[in-house]
């Protein structure tokens, strides 16, 4: 077989190509630390690494919600908190205001001093997080939930939403919770009936906010005690319009009559004064706090029955500020719960990251001990074939003749 010295030329050119060809693809893989630079170098591990980029991307997106979620969830329970306390002062300021030696002067410090824990709780109730958004304002972000009138009373112009964020492939949480929920939807008296004195009584009677009994058997009718002496009085069922009956009443004995109820009046009342027993209803802690700052306003020096009507008026209130502080509680510990669960999927996705990450490391890291080996054979194989091309394209027969 005879090789033509064009052969000679074309093949030793072509291997010393392709042999500088391989040292610079190894070259490129030790200086970048990939083992595959396009594609086509391995497709099957380009498109796993595709797949597992995507992967990482989602999830780094759920991790960056998580930690949004514990930012905002952390920021609401220290509001929580902070309005928890002040309900708490706000209690015992107005048990404190039921001293019979108080003189005018000292309750009327403690409506000032409950006229700056309303200012306060308006300004919490309007927080809002770091991005501007008010935090009880429901779905509607952009608005400030609470607005105060000129008469002085509260509106809420949020929505019951809760704004949520998706933490997990099939997961979502509420970060906020609707100012209604903590500020408005607080049940009167005992959450089930609550109890008031007529506001023309002139007696001394006191009654006290009551608690039931027998569920199954509460009505939810409405009923008024008319005290027709000192010591009789009548339980007439308003709702139906009937007369329940006539009972004899001594001072700080259980009032009787009412199914499902108990509860108990003292003091002297006068004949014609009437307590009423009606369904709770909602209120708002802006509310309770304005009616109580009116009663420790009011003249009550030298005046029993002006006394009485501010007892009734703290019994009244005193149940409607626990009932608040039980529903921020509530909430509080709802969102504690909520910030236990975020911090239990952060650490499925921190697992996660690194699993993908090791994945990435094996599809598309060089080997350096492997590629520094295939590089120095590579480079001994290269440097052999300009040897033995350079010696091989210099023969010549005329070197012999």
């Amino acid at each position: 077989m005879r090789i033509s010295t064009s052969q000679i030329f074309q093949s030793g050119s072509r291997g010393l190509l392709d042999g500088q060809a391989s040292l610079y693809k190894i070259q490129n893989q030790l200086s970048t630390g990939k083992r595959f630079l396009s594609a086509q170098d391995d497709p099957v591990a380009a498109a796993q690494v595709v797949l597992v980029k995507q992967s990482l991307a989602v999830n780094t997106q759920y991790a960056d919600n998580q930690s949004n979620a514990t930012s905002q969830l952390s920021l609401e329970e220290d509001k929580l908190k902070s309005i928890a306390e002040s309900i708490e002062f706000i209690i015992e300021q107005v048990q404190n205001g039921s001293n019979s030696t108080y003189s005018d002067s000292e309750r009327g410090f403690i409506a000032q001093s409950l006229q700056s824990q309303f200012n306060l709780l308006l300004g919490w109730a309007n927080s809002s997080d770091a991005s501007g958004y008010y935090l009880f304002s429901g779905y509607q972000g952009n608005t400030q939930p609470f607005q105060q009138q000129a008469d002085g009373t509260v509106n809420y112009v949020g929505d019951d939403g809760q704004r949520l964020l998706q933490i997990g492939p099939s997961q979502q949480i509420s970060v906020s919770d609707s100012g209604r929920n903590i500020f408005v939807n607080n049940r009167t008296g005992n959450g089930t009936f609550t109890l008031s004195p007529w506001i023309s009584n002139t007696g001394t009677g006191v009654i006290g906010t009551g608690s039931v009994l027998d569920p199954s058997a509460w009505t939810g009718d409405n009923y008024q005690i008319a005290f027709t002496s000192a010591t009789n009085y009548t339980i007439t069922d308003m709702t139906t319009g009937t007369l329940v009956g006539n009972y004899a009443y001594s001072s700080g004995s259980s009032i009787t009559g009412i199914p499902g109820a108990s509860f108990s009046i003292s003091g002297t009342p006068d004949a014609g004064d009437a307590f009423t027993v009606a369904p709770s209803t909602n209120q708002s802690v802006f509310d309770t706090l304005q009616n109580l700052i009116s009663a420790f306003s009011a003249t009550t020096s030298g005046n029993a029955a002006a006394l009485a009507a501010l007892k009734n008026k703290i019994n009244e209130g005193t149940a409607n500020l626990n009932a608040v502080l039980d529903n921020v509680l509530g909430v509080q510990a709802s969102v504690g719960s909520r910030m236990n669960e975020v911090s239990s999927l952060s650490s499925t996705s921190e697992a996660l990251d690194t699993h993908y990450q090791e994945q990435l490391s094996k599809l598309q890291d060089v080997d350096y001990v492997e590629a520094i080996s295939a590089f120095t054979q590579q480079k001994m194989q290269l440097e052999a074939a300009q040897s033995s091309f350079a010696k091989i394209s210099g023969l010549s027969l005329f070197n012999y003749l």
